[in-house]
């Protein structure tokens, strides 16, 4: 998934939680204003991607439908992207049927659903692509952090942790723009981090643990570094204190939903560092 549509995702996000959903009397009726505008925001977004995606990645003539097994491909940072972003869709279609009178119960459903599906429909066209194919990794990627909202509505203390992602432009990636100005920042593997947060009060309720802010927790992150040499090309594992912003009330609808959406990324914080057999200490981005 493109960076600018990420992006746009966290933006449409935010605008979701900070307009006002229906009263809870309404809550067992659609209101067809609402949904239609959702459905209309999301086949011209889907579209718009679609035509995107063709000019950037689909390029050239379509193949027969293949298989193309990359598990190896970029240290499997990239399937964590693709977890990260069936997660965020989820979450934002989630938000849509909610804010268009859809139950809680039912929005989770069919957001994890409308979002496994639109990552592997990208999948499929890449299936046609000569130069790509149909990645199981992806897909089974896709899967995974589509399922996430769906699981931890079934299962309580599973909300307790969350997808969330960092970067900063790496060396490799600036010096290409010079050439190639093209280039999105997505694409830069190894300026990212992708985290897994954890947040203690959130799974336990406070009990016994009231000396802990509801905000505070604990971020595992995973990234890959010197992608393009094939000898010196490594993993790197973070362990940080997290923020998890949208815990944070503010007394503002609009400031609550900014949070909301911005709790998808993982802010900086003081942390460990493991690269190469080397642990370090300091704040991780």
């Amino acid at each position: 998934m493109c960076a600018r549509v990420a992006v746009v995702l966290l933006v449409l996000l935010c605008l979701l939680h900070a307009t006002p959903a229906l009263s809870e009397g309404d809550s067992l009726q659609i209101h067809p204003v609402r949904l239609a505008i959702l459905g209309g925001v999301t086949a011209g977004t889907v579209v718009a991607v679609h035509l995107y995606q063709q000019g950037a990645w689909w390029q050239g003539a379509r193949a027969p439908f293949r298989f193309e097994n990359d598990w190896d491909y970029a240290l499997n940072v990239d399937k964590m992207g693709h977890a990260y972003g069936a997660y965020l869709l989820s979450h934002l279609f989630t938000y849509g049927l909610q804010w268009s009178g859809v139950q809680r119960s039912s929005s989770v459903v069919y957001g994890s659903l409308f979002g496994m599906a639109y990552q592997l429909y990208v999948e499929v066209e890449d299936g046609f692509h000569r130069d790509y194919g149909f990645s199981p990794g992806d897909a089974i990627a896709d899967l995974t952090g589509a399922m996430i909202p769906l699981v931890q509505e079934t299962v309580p203390p599973f909300r307790s942790f969350a997808l969330k992602w960092s970067y900063f432009p790496s060396t490799e990636y600036l010096n290409e723009l010079k050439t190639t100005p093209s280039r999105v920042f997505i694409d830069d593997y190894e300026g990212q981090i992708y985290w897994v947060s954890w947040t203690p009060r959130a799974m336990f309720s406070g009990r016994m643990i009231k000396w802990i802010p509801e905000w505070l927790g604990l971020s595992f992150g995973y990234g890959a570094r010197q992608l393009a040499d094939p000898a010196g090309r490594h993993q790197i594992w973070a362990l940080t204190l997290d923020v998890s912003l949208s815990r944070i009330r503010t007394g503002s609808d609009f400031f609550d939903a900014l949070l909301t959406a911005l709790d998808h990324i993982h802010v900086p914080a003081p942390g460990l560092t493991a690269e190469r057999g080397v642990v370090k200490l300091g704040i991780v981005y």
